[in-house]
């Protein structure tokens, strides 16, 4: 009997230290299965259409770098202009700490130090043009979260629910995406060095005329 619960408890362990990453993971995954099923055919047609416009409407949006993190990892890091960032009391660091912000569709925004990667809460935002009963596509709401942050942050924050990190975005996935983003900042650098080395190398030569 003891060995069983002892097997039990080694069992059960691991899942109830992860439960913060995977229970939210799989309510928003059964959530978005529901919706998607409840569009029927030509409505899931209309949002691929929706959402094509809206990734095009983002690229001509964003700068270069903005896009492709977009494009490749699904988040926008957005860095924060506001003498001292938005967190939880007890939570804010001292004014002039430099502060950013992931912007995930559908979610409330996190807030980081990018010095330390250190989380200091999220920010929950409803906004007011967006009816709630007709939900954007995620790159829609993306691009309508990103214009008023970076329109009116200050605006944004005093309006907002701030709350401790985690609450809805979990602890272990924000930090696995800052790993992933400092990762494809350091590939990004690479690539555009090595780029930029092969112009360099390939640049034509002008020479002068030779004297008869």
């Amino acid at each position: 009997m003891t060995l069983w619960i002892v097997t039990a408890a080694i069992v059960a362990l691991p899942l109830l230290l992860t439960a913060e990453a995977w229970v939210p993971l799989l309510a928003r995954r059964a959530a978005a299965v529901r919706a998607w099923l409840a569009l029927g055919g030509a409505g899931r047609a209309e949002r691929r259409r929706s959402e094509a416009t809206a990734r095009d409407l983002l690229r001509t949006v964003l700068d270069e770098e903005s896009w492709a993190m977009y494009r490749d990892l699904g988040f926008v890091r957005v860095w924060g202009r506001r003498p001292r960032a938005p967190a939880p009391s007890g939570r804010r660091p001292p004014s002039g700490v430099a502060y950013a912000y992931l912007l995930y569709p559908h979610a409330p925004y996190v807030v980081f130090l990018p010095q330390t990667t250190t989380l200091l809460g999220e920010c929950q935002v409803r906004l007011a043009a967006v009816d709630p009963s007709e939900p954007l596509t995620a790159t829609d709401d993306l691009l309508a979260n990103w214009m008023a942050l970076t329109g009116d942050e200050s605006g944004v924050v005093a309006s907002a629910h701030i709350s401790t990190p985690g609450t809805t975005t979990s602890r272990r996935r924000v930090r696995r995406d800052l790993w992933r983003l400092r990762e494809w900042e350091r590939e990004r650098a690479e690539r555009l060095a090595t780029a930029e080395g092969r112009a360099a190398g390939q640049a034509p030569v002008r020479r002068g005329r030779t004297a008869q």
